[in-house]
């Protein structure tokens, strides 16, 4: 279970971090956040989607298309396939929060078992470590450009880009059934915009993600045969495992890194 609570010089001050651990927490995800930043890998390797919490929209990479096929990205072993490792995941067990002032402070995940009496200290004589100062710089970036990214997204939501995206998954008596959730960018209203109106998306950042998007949508039929293989999974875990990672290769595994997004 999470438990983030900020981290103290103080009480943290013996803390350390350890190796990377499974993927756990990730496993029963359909979607996952990412950041604009991220887009020229991400687009190589997964089929890419706005996502809508509330009044926002968040662009997500596609997980699964069923709540009942876990994430097809982490292996049993979890282990993650399928090519570059998102910066959500990498920066567990950090993330950067709030406080009552409403100023953002580096948090940690208390519950980690990647926190403890091993690994690389996060505090050197009371200050911050290379380390802990490399963590707090990778989370700021990721805050900045996820207020980047979602400005950009306001923009194509002004210009009324982002649709439904309809896809239809073929069940065990071939009745085709719809997911729902899911949006794309609308190319029928994308050509239809007017020169001054492209400029204004691109000045504010938001014709890489347009474009991005669209182009990543040819890794669906991937996400698709993954999910077919694991349906069919029952029968032999072990080999299909094996098929997964003869389907990728190695890929980044559980890597721990805090380098640039």
């Amino acid at each position: 279970m999470t438990q983030f609570v900020a981290l103290s010089k103080v009480e943290h001050s013996n803390l350390k971090l350890g190796a990377a651990t499974g993927l756990e927490e990730f496993v029963n995800l359909t979607t996952l956040p990412v950041y604009g930043a991220e887009l020229s890998k991400l687009v190589l390797h997964y089929p890419l989607a706005f996502i809508q919490h509330g009044e926002q929209f968040g662009l997500h990479l596609l997980c699964s298309l069923s709540p009942q096929i876990p994430n097809v990205w982490i292996t049993a072993e979890g282990k993650w396939i399928g090519g570059y490792l998102p910066a959500t995941i990498r920066q567990r067990p950090f993330t950067l929060l709030p406080n009552e002032e409403g100023e953002r402070v580096l948090c940690i995940n208390q519950s980690s078992p990647m926190l403890g009496d091993e690994g690389e200290p996060l505090f050197s004589e009371g200050e911050p470590s290379k380390l802990l100062q490399g963590v707090l710089n990778f989370l700021n970036q990721l805050y900045q450009n996820g207020e980047i990214t979602q400005r950009a997204i306001g923009l194509m939501r002004e210009y009324e880009l982002i649709s439904p995206w309809e896809i239809k998954l073929k069940g065990a008596d071939d009745q085709e059934i719809p997911v729902k959730g899911i949006f794309r960018i609308d190319e029928a209203k994308l050509n239809q915009l007017e020169g001054e109106q492209l400029r204004t998306l691109q000045e504010g950042g938001a014709l890489p993600l347009i474009y991005g998007q669209l182009f990543s949508m040819g890794n669906l039929d991937k996400l698709i045969q993954i999910l077919k293989m694991r349906a069919q999974v029952s029968s032999s875990q072990a080999e299909a495992e094996e098929d997964l990672d003869a389907f990728f290769g190695e890929g980044e595994g559980d890597m721990l890194s805090f380098e640039g997004i």
